[in-house]
């Protein structure tokens, strides 16, 4: 970020009640498995204490479950729920976001990828 005015691109997904449509995120972050990785962090997260370093961690085990690191792991969460490939902190997002507009943004994403989309 150069310009103060580009802050609205990383933080509008919070005040909209969807997060932005970005079809060039989308097609970049939803390749297999993100289809796996947003079910096992639906999961992970309906009972996780909403915190960021938790919040990782058990992305982290998913990501290791699938032999993948980090950052491979968290672009279909990143995107389901921010709408964009890149952005403030994820896990930092997703806990001012809040436990339930997290999940049902993923659970959003989710049924996108079932449909095809």
């Amino acid at each position: 970020m150069a310009l103060l005015s580009e802050i609205v691109e990383m933080i509008d997904f919070a005040f909209l009640d969807e997060p932005p449509a970005d079809e060039k995120s989308w097609t970049k972050a939803m390749k297999e498995p993100a289809a796996d990785i947003l079910a096992a962090a639906e999961q992970a997260y309906l009972d996780a204490p909403w915190h960021a370093d938790e919040l990782k961690d058990r992305l982290e085990r998913i990501g290791a479950e699938h032999g993948l690191k980090l950052g491979k792991t968290q672009a279909p969460v990143r995107v389901a729920v921010t709408g964009r490939t890149v952005g403030l902190p994820l896990f930092e997002s997703l806990e001012i976001l809040g436990r339930d507009r997290t999940l049902a943004r993923i659970a959003a994403a989710r049924a996108k990828l079932a449909a095809g989309a």
